[in-house]
Order: structure tokens, then C-alpha cells, then sequence
């Protein structure tokens, strides 16, 4: 497949077209990584690649701007002593409609006027002194990530510019993605103190007059109360010698 220039999709003529539910062969993406570098630490100097002119970016452009930058990045600063960061995505599909070339194809077939056409990739949609890759560093590696920024630029559509800025570092880590935190179980006690609630269950049945549970021993004062019932049966039974008999019962000759 024979690629076009870039100028043939650079201008912003139409809507932008982004269902491709109603379309079918969509190329994918190009776009490898989003983010690269040191993903988990603050860096107090960032550096924004701006474009000066609205335009379409194709995702082909942006690979290959992000491989430049990220290359000499990793090159002349080190992995550890950046963070690098594409701040679009290539939403609009391209389409193209395709037509037979070579000598004499004109005359073979000119083609319909403004026809829908076969998507052919993607691009995404920048407006003016929009940010487009941006990279946070320290600022004794300023430079080097200023000529990266400027190498990436050259491979963008449109004129570009580099923003410098500085940012308040709180010391912490963003994200620890490569802490390794070892949870200690809590020991095991051996003896387990029974619940109040399976006391209060047992204490009830107790006082109602049934059985008490294994290993445990009566109430005191239920052996009291039971002591304490049986002289008076017997005195009710048994009148006193010499005294007078109980109401409605006879005397023993």
C-alpha cells in the first residue's frame, strides 16, 4: 500500500467522523504507549510540546514523534528521570476513495463525485496552542528534554512551540506499584470465651428448672429453695403431738 502525504489529510475540512459502529475495517491504532518513564514519582519541571495551527495529527505521526522523544529520552536522561506523556488520542476516522492508478487510469474510471470512501486510518483533531506530548523532568536535564520535545515536533504536520513550566512537588509517591507489603496474620488464641449471649441462653434455662449444661454446677440458690421445701411438707403432713388436728381431718383413736 502506497502512502499518501500528510498534506492530503492535514486541513480540517469536514465534521468529524468518530461512529465506527457504522462502519467496518477500521485500522487500529498505531499509538503504542501513552505513558513512559518513572510513572510513580513528582518531577518539578514540565516541558509542553504546543502546536501552533489547528490541524489533523494521523496516528502514524504520533508514533512516530512519540518514538523519537521517547528514544533520545531514554537515551540521554534515563528511564528513572522522566515522565513522558501523549496527550491525544486519534478519534476521527479517514476515509479515502479508492480509484485505479497508473498510466492511462483516468480514462478507466474517473470515480463518483463526493463519495463515501473506505477508511483508510485514523487522526485526531488539534486545535491551536493545544498541548500535544508533554514531559515532566528535573531541572538539570531541562535541555535535553527541550532538544527531544524539538526533534519529536519535526515529525507533526504543524508548527510547534515548547512550553516550560514548574510544578509543586509534595515529596510523596503518586502511585507504588512495586511495594512489597507482606500481611502477617493475627495469631490464633487457644482458649475462645464463650458469647454473652449463649450465657444468657443457659442462664434462663436454669431458672425455668431444667438441666443444667455439662461441667457446670446448680445455683446456689436453688438448693436453698429446695431445702427449705422439704421439712415444711412433712410438718403439713404430720401434725405436732399434743396439738389439735387440721381442719377437716379426724382424730386417731
Amino acid at each position: 500500500m502506497v502512502r499518501k502525504p500528510g498534506k492530503m489529510y492535514r486541513n480540517i475540512s469536514k465534521k468529524a467522523y468518530t461512529r465506527r459502529e457504522y462502519m467496518g475495517g477500521v485500522p487500529g491504532s498505531k499509538i503504542v504507549q501513552f505513558e513512559m518513564g518513572n510513572l510513580t514519582q513528582e518531577f518539578p519541571t514540565q516541558v509542553d510540546l504546543v502546536i501552533e495551527e489547528a490541524c489533523q495529527v494521523r496516528h502514524s505521526a504520533l508514533e512516530s514523534a512519540r518514538i523519537s522523544v521517547n528514544r533520545r529520552l531514554m537515551k540521554e536522561v534515563g528511564r528513572a528521570n522522566f515522565h513522558f506523556k501523549v496527550r491525544v488520542y486519534p478519534h476521527h476516522v479517514l476515509r479515502e476513495n479508492k480509484q485505479a492508478t497508473g498510466a492511462g487510469a483516468d480514462r478507466v474510471s474517473e470515480g463518483m463525485r463526493l463519495a463515501f470512501g473506505k477508511a483508510v486510518g485514523t487522526a485526531a483533531r488539534v486545535a491551536s496552542n493545544q498541548r500535544i506530548l508533554t514531559v515532566f523532568s528535573t531541572p538539570q536535564y531541562l535541555e535535553k528534554v527541550k532538544d527531544a520535545l524539538r526533534h519529536g515536533g519535526h515529525k507533526l504536520p504543524s508548527p510547534s512551540h515548547l512550553k516550560i513550566s514548574t510544578i509543586k512537588v509534595s515529596g510523596r509517591i503518586v502511585a507504588a506499584k512495586f511495594s512489597e507489603e507482606k500481611v502477617v496474620a493475627a495469631p490464633v488464641t487457644a482458649a475462645v470465651e464463650e458469647p454473652k449471649e449463649k450465657e444468657a441462653a443457659k442462664g434462663a434455662e436454669e431458672h425455668r428448672g431444667g438441666k443444667p449444661a455439662k461441667g457446670r454446677e446448680p445455683a446456689k440458690g436453688a438448693e436453698e429453695k429446695k431445702a427449705a421445701a422439704v421439712p415444711a411438707a412433712k410438718a403439713a403432713e404430720e401434725p405436732a403431738k399434743g396439738g389439735k388436728p387440721a381442719k377437716g381431718g379426724k382424730e386417731k383413736k
